[in-house]
């Protein structure tokens, strides 16, 4: 081992979770979108919203992970500028991608998809198509919040927030994943529905003021969304393919798991969870 790999080795291990929260701080494309933005320049909140289109709550939230992990820092009259670490720090990202292999790896899926997609002109066929895994969820204890409305995703998903993000659940999506659903579906006549978030916490949990439920254990098929308007119509296909594989649904609830609990309308990736039992 040289010099230098001695010295990067006692680096990381003196300084393992100083060094994951920054490295977590920048694992999120929404931050990444806001360090960019304010790359050469400071931004005001206002400027900051219409570069990523995100909204006040999730803004803030984006920003204070930022800032308590030293990469932005709040200037005067609301504005935000970038620590010079958080420069140096966001160039060696940006110069080790560039000679990566994963790079590489990806030029090359856009070029075999630009090929399959010339080849396929004329048929009117998805460019991606579903695809299907199938996963066991293991029981879990949830915290629960609906509202029923004619916008119950953003009053239940306010709810959620309120008590999710001082607790530092939406910090780690892995941990704590946010699940929601219909409840009640929407119904013909009827402007109001009602939606259902849940948040994982650790086995066990315990605080009075929220609704817990301890979620069983069940087989899903899930197939990721990456578009609200195709949302439908992935369902639905996730349903044929259930249909023409040899299952039957399952009685468990079906789901809409969120990649990142505060990413925008148009940023939203959910991975449908679809129950099944065997035919």
């Amino acid at each position: 081992m040289s010099g230098d790999d001695k010295h990067l080795r006692k680096t990381f291990t003196d300084n393992t979770g100083d060094i994951a929260a920054v490295l977590s701080a920048l694992g999120n494309e929404r931050r990444l979108q806001i360090l960019v933005t304010i790359l050469e320049d400071t931004g005001g909140f206002s400027d900051l919203q219409e570069a990523t289109g995100l909204g006040k709550t999730a803004l803030s939230h984006h920003l204070g992970i930022l800032v308590e992990a030293g990469l932005v820092r709040r200037e005067d009259r609301g504005s935000y500028r970038l620590h010079e670490d958080a420069h140096v720090l966001l160039t060696a990202v940006g110069d080790a991608y560039v000679g990566s292999a994963r790079k590489r790896m990806r030029e090359a899926e856009r070029r075999a998809e630009l090929i399959r997609v010339a080849h396929s002109k004329g048929r009117e066929r998805k460019l991606i198509e579903l695809d299907v895994r199938v996963v066991d969820l293991e029981p879990m204890r949830v915290a629960s919040f609906r509202a029923v409305s004619e916008s119950p995703e953003r009053d239940a998903f306010q709810l959620m927030y309120d008590w999710a993000h001082p607790r530092g659940f939406l910090n780690d999506p892995e941990r704590h994943p946010v699940f929601g659903f219909n409840n009640p579906n929407p119904s013909k006549g009827s402007k109001e529905y009602g939606y259902e978030f849940w948040v994982k916490t650790e086995d066990g949990y315990e605080e009075e003021g929220v609704t817990l439920k301890d979620v069983p254990p069940a087989r899903y098929v899930v197939a990721t969304c990456r578009s609200l308007k195709d949302i439908g119509g992935d369902w639905m296909r996730l349903l044929e393919w259930v249909k023409a594989n040899g299952y039957e649904m399952g009685d468990a609830q079906c789901l809409e798991k969120t990649h990142d609990p505060m990413a925008s309308d148009e940023e939203l990736v959910l991975d449908l969870y679809l129950p099944i039992r065997e035919g």
